[in-house]
């Protein structure tokens, strides 16, 4: 199954750089991820976030008003994907 992850933001440089980040440290190691950007204001405040750039994974606000590093995306991946191995 994919991870679902939003990138929250008009479309600036950040935002931008925040989309590449995390499209690069998904194809490097190989995890499944469905990527949408988000540009609409109203749609951004359903998520309750005020600063963009913002990073919501399978629904969770990871951060908010900064770039996250690679490798801070890597193990918001990881754990994610760990979640959904799991047995029920």
């Amino acid at each position: 199954m994919d991870i679902d992850i939003k990138i929250l933001g008009p479309g600036c440089k950040k935002c931008l750089e925040t989309a590449d980040i995390i499209r690069m440290v998904a194809k490097e190691h190989g995890l499944p991820a469905q990527i949408e950007k988000i540009g609409n204001t109203e749609r951004i405040a359903e998520f309750g976030v005020l600063l963009t750039p913002a990073v919501v994974i399978n629904g969770d606000v990871k951060c908010a008003g900064r770039i996250p590093s690679p490798d801070e995306v890597l193990n918001w991946l990881e754990k994610t994907g760990d979640r959904e191995d799991r047995p029920i």
